[in-house]
């Protein structure tokens, strides 16, 4: 009988056995890494507010934005370096600027106040890396404001009309163009856009003919505009959209306070957040892990503004947590709103005093633990393999 095959496969599964120390290891690895990116336990902080900026926005390398006093007294919009360090640029806009989004490319989306009695505020753009600022157009109104911009450079807001009405219009800017396109609404006269994501799917509201104010997302499967509910109350507002469509905001539930919401994939069916025990909760931003950040709080006022937490949780909106529970940025201080968050995890927030804070994950002690002695383990199987190896090459030769 020929027994060559046989000792083969005997020599196979001999192969496997010795081989699954170091699978399971890999897969337990795998595993810690992916749970560390989901959410992170501890952050390092970096205070953002010593040179006096108010910080809006944050891009996926860590870039900032928002408002910086320049020589002249004016407000301009800046552009930071990666991890939000250094001075990369400052628009030079006629009127006080604020940057309120910044994509990949360092392009900044905002607007500024151009006149006064009357009031004209004009949204603006600029190039790669805040360079050559220019204003947008509006829709014949004294306020018209950009929101968010996509790594293709398109631009979205909302602008008032010329028609004396107080109300906004959501509005897109194609890239390189200054002309404002209205959006369609639900039927009513109010319309806000919120965010837009790397395929031009936008979200935000848009009022109903009775009255009410629903979130939309414009362009999902090629629709112009297609609701997406509310969690029971009469209003909601999506506010975040990442490249999944999976979008997130705030909606009344039915005893009338407002919740966090996320859906899935596709917008699809949206779901309540919680408030972690405070009346009210918003979901300000989600990124491409669906890991959700915003806001507690326990009335809607002034006030109650500056008392609230702010939030984070895991991939897709799963274990919500109080971010002051991971963070400690001071004595007597604590983070009360979230102004970004990115898929490296790094979340720009501010303190109740409105000073600034770029927060970046770093890995858990004991994940690195975990990970050293597995690294350790996997050195002490290799040298066996070694050692078995040339144990068995005298009786083969």
């Amino acid at each position: 009988m020929n027994t060559l095959p046989l000792l083969r496969s005997s020599g196979a599964l001999t192969r496997l056995r010795r081989a699954l120390p170091l699978i399971t290891l890999l897969a337990l690895g795998a595993g810690l890494l992916c749970s560390g990116q989901a959410q992170a336990q501890s952050y390092q902080v970096q205070s953002l507010s010593q040179n006096g900026a108010f910080t809006y926005a944050l891009n996926a390398r860590g870039q900032v934005s928002g408002s910086l006093l320049d020589n002249n007294g004016t407000y301009q919009a800046f552009l930071s370096g990666p991890d939000g360090q250094s001075l990369v640029a400052m628009t030079q806009l006629p009127g006080d600027a604020t940057g309120n989004a910044i994509n990949f490319s360092g392009q900044i989306a905002g607007e500024v106040i151009t006149a006064s009695n009357p009031t004209r505020v004009e949204a603006f753009v600029t190039g790669a890396q805040g360079q050559n600022a220019i204003l947008l157009g509006g829709i014949g109104g004294n306020v018209t404001t950009a929101r968010g911009i996509n790594d293709s450079g398109t631009v979205i807001g909302m602008g008032r009309d010329g028609s004396g009405s107080t109300k906004f219009h959501a509005l897109r800017w194609q890239a390189n163009s200054t002309e404002a396109e209205r959006l369609l609404t639900l039927g009513g006269n109010t319309s806000s856009a919120q965010a837009i994501n790397g395929s031009g799917l936008i979200v935000g509201n848009s009022g109903l003919s009775d009255g009410s104010l629903h979130a939309v997302i414009w362009g999902l499967n090629g629709a112009a505009i297609t609701d997406l509910g509310t969690l029971g109350g009469l209003n909601s507002s999506a506010l975040a959209i990442n490249q999944s469509a999976q979008v997130a905001g705030t909606s009344r539930v039915a005893d009338g306070s407002l919740h966090a919401f996320i859906t899935g994939a596709g917008a699809q069916s949206m779901s309540d957040l919680g408030t972690l025990g405070w009346v009210h909760s918003q979901a300000g931003f989600i990124n491409n892990a669906g890991v959700v950040a915003g806001t507690l709080l326990n009335g809607t006022d002034g006030d109650s503004y500056f008392e609230g937490h702010a939030f984070i949780t895991g991939a897709n909106g799963q274990g919500m947590v109080d971010l002051n529970s991971l963070v400690n940025v001071g004595e007597g201080l604590y983070l009360n709103d979230v102004w970004g968050l990115n898929d490296a995890g790094q979340l720009l927030v501010s303190d109740q005093n409105g000073l600034a804070y770029l927060l970046t994950p770093v890995p858990e002690a004991t994940t690195s633990a975990m990970l050293l002695a597995g690294l350790l383990v996997l050195a002490l199987l290799a040298r066996q393999r070694r050692r078995s190896a040339a144990s068995l090459k005298p009786a083969l030769d």
